[in-house]
């Protein structure tokens, strides 16, 4: 969207991009919708609302009543040039201005013109909150994949689950990598994921569990959470931008072996629990066997959540996490690009509160994903052989 650019939505409201003297009226949109509680801070956070729209990669798009001369709708799209992916995030409509359909034209204004009026993304993501169908619809209709669940993700007024949509450009998905061979767990959510993509990949090889057996000796880690230190070392220890990747999550933590042998990165939101292990300098298939006590320390910690992406060819390091308790919450198709071709990854989570997912609305597609995972739960938590094989 050029810089002065105006786009007619209806007889009298126009859409146009967010500018810095907007930021109060931002404010004072969102609190309007969700009062103290909106868990975003591009919606409570004055420095972080300026520094998205002074940020010429992103797209932040306003709906303004040009009688009333106020903003009654928002809709935000960040946008990571390096790895040519983008979130949408924080649409927000006015209470007197909803029922006329402006979340879906800012959607679907924003999603053409990343995805293919300039093709500056490969794809784009949204998470959206299970309270009500109304935000999952909005993606749905714009032709949104449904990808995944997130049980327990974040802690508002309770914890919630969230759910996962992606949309692609329209070549990407014929340059997936095949995955040949997958730990069988993973086997539902490949085939949930492939009939509503209609992929033509074939489904892989599903290997049977086997528990690693413990790598070495008995890891003890020191939690270090300090922003600054932390985005300066991993700066320090990873130079190649593949091995950075974790679309819009910055490192502020450290979980640092006592012995030296690892260092493992990850982001924190201290203010619900959230944590996203983003990456290790060791293959976390070196550590089988003795991440446990780590677990049990970051929830002492305060970590009521943690989520990780991973290759979906990355059979020891999965197997590794799937025998500490993650599951396969979401997998994205064709989220990383490597040498023109893209990689499908896939989510890992863990919740260390119980599950609770009563009273949540969902939309039919995320089903599977919902049943795969208590299924999964329940043989890891509940059934006295658990879900390996001893070999």
């Amino acid at each position: 969207m050029i810089k002065d650019e105006v786009i007619k939505l209806s007889e009298s409201i126009t859409m146009r991009l967010a500018t810095e003297k907007d930021v109060q009226d931002l404010l004072t949109l969102y609190f309007t919708i969700y009062g103290s509680n909106y868990p975003l801070l591009l919606g409570t956070d004055r420095n972080v609302m300026l520094e998205i729209i002074k940020n010429q990669n992103n797209l932040w798009l306003v709906a303004v009543d040009d009688l009333k001369k106020n903003i009654c709708a928002s809709a935000v799209f960040e946008v990571d040039n390096l790895y040519r992916i983008a979130r949408a995030e924080g649409f927000v409509v006015h209470p007197d201005y909803q029922n006329h359909g402006l979340a879906s034209k800012m959607l679907s204004y924003g999603s053409d013109f990343l995805l293919e009026t300039t093709k500056r993304v490969n794809s784009i993501y949204a998470t959206t909150r299970t309270l009500t169908l109304g935000p999952q619809m909005v993606f749905i209709k714009n032709n949104y994949v449904p990808l995944g669940i997130f049980p327990n993700a974040h802690r508002l007024s309770n914890y919630e689950t969230l759910t996962l949509l992606a949309k692609h450009n329209k070549d990407v998905l014929s340059k997936r990598i095949p995955v040949d061979v997958a730990p069988e767990l993973l086997g539902p959510i490949f085939k949930t994921v492939g009939k509503n993509i209609k992929s033509n990949i074939p489904m892989p090889k599903l290997l049977k569990m086997v528990r690693p057996k413990p790598s070495g000796e008995y890891l003890e880690f020191e939690i270090i959470h300090a922003p600054s230190y932390v985005q300066r070392k991993f700066n320090d220890a990873f130079s190649d931008p593949f091995d950075q990747f974790f679309p819009f999550h910055k490192p502020n933590l450290l979980l640092s072996a006592k012995n030296g042998e690892v260092d493992i990165y990850g982001y924190l939101s201290e203010s619900d629990g959230y944590c996203a292990l983003i990456t290790a300098t060791e293959p976390f298939f070196s550590m089988a066997g003795r991440l446990r006590p780590l677990m049990q320390q970051l929830h002492d910690y305060g970590v009521s959540y943690i989520e990780i992406l991973m290759a979906m060819d990355s059979i020891q390091s999965l197997e590794t996490l799937l025998d500490i308790n993650f599951l396969p919450s979401a997998l994205y198709p064709a989220m990383l690009e490597y040498k023109g071709q893209f990689m499908d990854l896939v989510l890992l989570s863990r919740s260390m509160e119980p599950l609770n997912f009563r009273g949540i609305q969902i939309e039919k597609s995320f089903k599977p994903y919902i049943d795969q995972y208590i299924k999964l739960w329940k043989k890891m938590h509940l059934e006295v052989l658990g879900v390996f094989d001893e070999k």
